[in-house]
């Protein structure tokens, strides 16, 4: 089976999910691209809204530790960068970027590599209908929610504000709604009182979700055709969370970090 991967330039989840990926499955892997985000600058004034001064600046403190981690790395010992596009060299995945998915160059690009199955890993941008048809056997997304409920942006966040006692990872089919397509696998997981934020997304994105992922492609593979129905008239949707959410969050007793 023949699979292609979209996903975006996260440097602190999405390494061990790939690693996981990479070195569970036996599956050609034609290529993996990494996707602009066209919303980003909204994306940063969201989250300097969100997350106040001090907290926003501390993420971005973050970001730069990891980056003049993999600085040094790559002078001293190359092999241990925590980076995707490294990760890629390491397993001989092919690896490119991409500023539009939709795109006809990219869609012929698709055709090119003669794929299975595409899937998004917290692609940046909402593929249209054109591009969901390549695939022979569909395309698949890994959301890190119990479908239908938490669909949309930052699902680890609102179960930790809402008082949730779950959560989970469901890998579905895409179709052009937004985490509307059936459920090939979903895997619950218990929200400990400790959790923080990262410590939640951390499992979630490192253990869950590849768990996850290779289920749902054994099941491709084997031509299962069993689905959970995600019905979009069900369940819960939520975007961008505001300052209020976060004196929520913060009012459960949890911490980002």
């Amino acid at each position: 089976m023949r699979i292609f991967f979209l996903t975006t330039n996260d440097r602190i989840f999405l390494p061990g999910f790939f690693e996981k990926v990479f070195s569970g499955i036996d599956y050609q892997i034609t290529g993996l691209a990494v996707v602009d985000d066209p919303h980003f600058k909204r994306f940063l004034k969201n989250s300097l809204s969100f997350m106040g001064f001090w907290l926003f600046m501390d993420e971005i403190i973050n970001q730069l530790k990891i980056r003049l981690k993999d600085f040094f790395f790559s002078i001293f010992n190359p092999v241990r960068k925590s980076s995707i596009k490294s990760l890629c060299k390491r397993y001989k995945v092919p690896y490119m970027s991409v500023k539009n998915v939709n795109s006809n160059d990219f869609r012929e690009f698709l055709k090119e590599r003669d794929i299975d199955v595409l899937i998004s890993v917290a692609c940046p941008q909402i593929l249209k209908r054109k591009i969901l048809r390549i695939p022979r056997k569909g395309c698949i997304n890994v959301h890190y929610g119990l479908l239908p409920n938490y669909r949309g942006q930052y699902p680890s966040f609102w179960v930790l504000a809402h008082g949730q006692r779950e959560t989970g990872v469901s890998v579905h089919y895409m179709v052009e709604k937004v985490d509307a397509g059936d459920i090939l696998v979903q895997i619950k997981e218990k929200i400990l009182p400790e959790d923080t934020f990262y410590s939640l997304v951390g499992r979630l994105k490192t253990t869950i979700g590849p768990q996850a992922l290779i289920m749902a492609l054994e099941k491709i593979n084997r031509s299962e055709n069993s689905v959970i129905k995600n019905d979009p008239g069900k369940g819960s949707y939520f975007s961008f969370p505001t300052r209020n959410d976060m004196a929520q969050f913060r009012s459960r007793g949890r911490k980002w970090r």
